[in-house]
């Protein structure tokens, strides 16, 4: 059972995650954000109508407890 490994073969369930620097307008807290957050707050934002091209998510920050996370991009 000599098999070449083919990239991303040997990763059961694909390659890790892409995740987005978020970091809040009020407190400073940044983290990254796992891509199927981001994925589902697009999907729910395209459901009522309010998703427009390059939309990136406002989040609820845990630190303080606001929706004040938003995409960092730096």
């Amino acid at each position: 059972m000599n098999k070449k490994m083919v990239e991303g073969e040997g990763v059961p369930f694909g390659p890790p995650p892409v995740e987005y620097n978020y970091r809040c307008s009020h407190c400073q807290h940044e983290m990254k954000i796992n891509e199927a957050i981001i994925d589902v707050e697009i999907a729910m934002a395209e459901f009522e109508g309010r998703n427009i091209k390059g939309f990136m998510p406002v989040l609820g920050c845990p630190n303080c407890n606001r929706e004040t996370m938003k995409f960092a991009a730096d």
